[in-house]
C-alpha cells in the first residue's frame, strides 16, 4: 500500500503502534548509510549523542544522560568514546567547578555535517523513486518530524 493510499487519521485516533513504527523508521533511515560511509565505529548512540550536542549546545553530564534516556555511567562510557576520538570535549563548569560540561568539538561538528550530507545523498536517490502522490505526504510530514526531532533532542532535562 502507497502512504498515499493509507487511511487518514485524525487527531483522536493514533494508532497504538505509531510511536514505535515512526521510531524504527527514523533509525533505519538514519543508519542506513552509516556502514556503507565507512563510519562502522560511529555507532547509533554516538552518532545521536553527538547530534544531541550538537542541536542543544554543551551541557552536564546528567542532562545529556537525560535526553538519551540512558543512565550516567552509559553516557559516560559514550562521552569517553567520544572525547578520545576528538569528536567531544569536557570543560570545567563555571557554575560549578567540582563539575563539568560536555560539548562538540569542530570536527565533531563537521562529522556530524559530513553524515547529514552523505545520508542526504543516498536519501535523494531514494526520495526520487517514490510516486508523486508519496513524495507529497511526505512533503506535507516533514514539518511535523522536524518539530518532533526538535523536541525530542531539546526537551528539557528531567
Amino acid at each position: 500500500m502507497n502512504v498515499a493510499d493509507a487511511p487518514p487519521t485524525g487527531m483522536a485516533h493514533v494508532t497504538p503502534d505509531l510511536a514505535g513504527r515512526l521510531g524504527v523508521a527514523v533509525q533505519m533511515l538514519a543508519h542506513a548509510g552509516k556502514v556503507a560511509g565507512g563510519r562502522a565505529d560511529l555507532t547509533p548512540t554516538r552518532l545521536t549523542t553527538l547530534a544531541v550536542m550538537a542541536s542543544a549546545g554543551p551541557m552536564r553530564m546528567g542532562g545529556l544522560a537525560s535526553r538519551l534516556g540512558v543512565q550516567v555511567s552509559t553516557m559516560s562510557r559514550i562521552v569517553d568514546i567520544l572525547v578520545a576520538s576528538g569528536w567531544a570535549e569536557r570543560k570545567p563548569d563555571h557554575a560549578d567547578h567540582r563539575a563539568c560540561v560536555i560539548g562538540i568539538t569542530d570536527a565533531g561538528a563537521a562529522l556530524i555535517d559530513t553524515v547529514r550530507q552523505d545520508n542526504a545523498t543516498r536519501l535523494a536517490d531514494r526520495v526520487a523513486e517514490l510516486a508523486p502522490a508519496d513524495l507529497a505526504v511526505l512533503e506535507a510530514a516533514l514539518p511535523v518530524l522536524e518539530s518532533l526531532a526538535h523536541q525530542a533532542a531539546c526537551r528539557p532535562s528531567d
